[in-house]
């Protein structure tokens, strides 16, 4: 009972900490609408995830479909969240059960309270960004393919199985992010492990196997890939990417290192990344919850020795089940080599979230690392459990402050009606519009219920003159940060705004510009709407900087709630 109990606030506290994430920012927003549309006007979603680089969408309708479903059996915002969250939940579950059966010295209260809170498995598996929908299909994938893959297989899952969930964590990914290009790799090395492995390796004889193996691939590839039929019928093999994808780009040999140390980082405590945009942007939040600071601290001390621990454990000999430490090591090297080499041959540069499909690889080694330093301290690995557990303990605390934080003034609740009446009313258009991708533009026009009902008006109102800067204050903050303090007004009565850019400038003692600088104010503005943002941080202040403005640029039109 306790087990059960503890797993189900571990589902209710991620997904509340997924609620807390940013929602009106462009990434989160456009995949929300993805589904939103699919729902709001019963089409099918031919498409899914942007391609933003080539202006085109992954083709298959999975994307749109895991926002659409939970819609329709619960028409209120927070469901696709829920069933994100109950994925990956699962998944995680499911992997964490698979660890604990191959790494039998590693405590299970360690494999389970690592896999449910680390920084990159609550901040990428639990809210509505397109990484998040990465993990239940890598997992599914990578414990197939360790089954599958003989050399690896410790006989956990059945081998059809294995084989059936490779095919399925496939089609599944493929249909979510382009990641999906470093799977097929996998697949070709187990079918060659299953080729060429010796019989007392394999669960039963060569022949047999390489007639259930492809079998089994293709049932799990269809019982996702059904999804992804109607796309190439309608649009063929090339559907949606826009081209350009390839593109030979030399990477520095010092990317393999790069390379590397990203990979450790997705098992390890990294702070970074999920603090804040930018230094200056983690001090306001920590000047914001000095509270906070003690546990930031220690997590943040975690999060540099680690890599480091798992880094040298390389180099570190097994006492027990040598072959298989080495066939680790083996497998997370080559993933690494991998990754890297794939870079050669992609448009845009590497970054760790477009790679985060390798994760059930890092936590694979991260775990086998354990073990062995586990049977290698033996009492003294007690020690280590107990500063293990104090920072899982503190990592928990800190992720609970950051969603304290931002549940008011970033997460779907700064401005929920909008997007509950825009399920209501089966309106996407009160969100914004879908990205101007290649398909969109073919496809897709506004339906005449969509428009306002002074569409001259609507299409001639202009940012600069509708959202006024009712207040504006300019201050340094702690070690020299740039603050801005601002009240915005939507003066129109016929349109909304969204996506507000802004412009801040820096001035010498002499009114001279030292420099100027772009951002973005994340939410809706309805006609009539002022709202205030304080402690923007800005970056530093400029050197000789005496005095600082901000003025509105720009924004995107939204269809008003009032018009519908």
């Amino acid at each position: 009972m306790v087990a059960v109990a503890l797993l189900l606030a571990a589902l209710a506290g991620r997904t509340l900490y997924g609620l807390s994430m940013p929602f009106w920012f462009e990434d989160e927003r456009q995949v929300f609408l993805i589904g939103l549309r699919s729902f709001a006007r019963g089409e099918w979603p031919y498409f899914g995830a942007d391609v933003v680089w080539t202006g085109g969408q992954l083709p298959g309708a999975l994307q749109a479909m895991l926002v659409r479903w939970p819609l329709a059996a619960w028409p209120a915002p927070e469901a696709p969240f829920i069933l994100l969250n109950l994925l990956s939940w699962s998944t995680l579950g499911l992997f964490a059960w698979y660890l604990c059966r191959r790494l039998p010295q590693v405590p299970r209260w360690l494999v389970w309270g690592a896999l449910f809170t680390l920084p990159w498995t609550l901040n990428f598996s639990t809210h509505l960004i397109n990484t998040s929908f990465v993990l239940p299909g890598a997992i599914l994938f990578f414990i197939g393919f360790l089954e599958g893959m003989p050399l690896l297989s410790r006989r956990i899952v059945p081998f059809t199985l294995a084989w059936a969930l490779m095919g399925a964590g496939l089609l599944f990914v493929a249909q979510i992010h382009m990641s999906w290009v470093l799977l097929p790799p996998y697949v070709i090395a187990a079918a060659a492990g299953v080729l060429a492995g010796r019989a007392e390796l394999l669960p039963r004889s060569r022949n047999r196997l390489i007639v259930t193996a492809p079998l089994a691939f293709v049932a799990g590839a269809a019982a996702i890939g059904w999804l992804l039929v109607p796309t190439l019928a309608r649009y063929g093999l090339d559907a949606g990417t826009g081209g350009g994808v390839l593109h030979f780009d030399p990477q520095s040999p010092a990317g393999l290192v790069t390379t590397a140390a990203r990979m450790l980082s997705f098992v390890s405590f990294e702070t970074n990344r999920f603090l804040g945009m930018s230094s200056a942007e983690r001090i306001v939040l920590l000047a914001r919850l000095p509270w906070l600071v003690p546990f930031v601290v220690v997590v943040t001390i975690a999060g540099v020795w680690q890599p480091i621990w798992m880094a040298l454990s390389l180099f570190r000999r097994a006492t027990i089940d040598r072959a298989d430490w080495i066939h680790v090591r083996a497998l997370w090297a080559a993933t690494v080599v991998l990754v890297y080499v794939s870079y050669f041959f992609s448009i845009r540069g590497p970054q760790a979230h477009a790679f985060y499909v390798v994760f059930p690889v890092a936590m694979l080694f991260a775990g086998t690392c354990w073990e062995v330093w586990s049977r290698a301290a033996g009492v003294r690995w007690r020690r280590w459990e107990r500063v293990a557990a104090v920072i899982l303990a503190c990592g928990i605390v800190m992720h609970a402050g950051l969603a304290v934080d931002r549940w008011p003034r970033a997460s779907l609740y700064a401005n929920r009606p909008v997007v509950a009446t825009a399920i209501h009313q089966r309106n996407d258009r009160l969100l914004g519009d879908r990205r101007d991708t290649i398909i969109e533009r073919q496809d897709h026009e506004p339906r005449v219920a969509d428009r306002v009902p002074d569409p001259a008006a609507f299409m001639s109102a202009r940012p600069e003159n509708d959202l006024q800067l009712r207040g504006s204050t300019w201050r340094r903050g702690p070690f020299d940060v740039s603050i801005f303090d601002v009240s915005v007004t939507n003066r129109s009565a016929v349109t909304a705004w969204l996506d507000v850019r802004y412009e801040t400038r820096y001035f010498g003692p002499e009114g001279q510009i030292l420099a100027s600088r772009q951002g973005v104010l994340k939410h809706i503005f309805e006609p009539g709407d002022t709202r205030e943002w304080t402690a923007i941080a800005d970056d530093f202040v400029p050197s000789g900087a005496s005095s600082a403005t901000l003025i509105i640029t720009g924004a995107e039109r939204a269809i008003p709630i009032r018009h519908n």
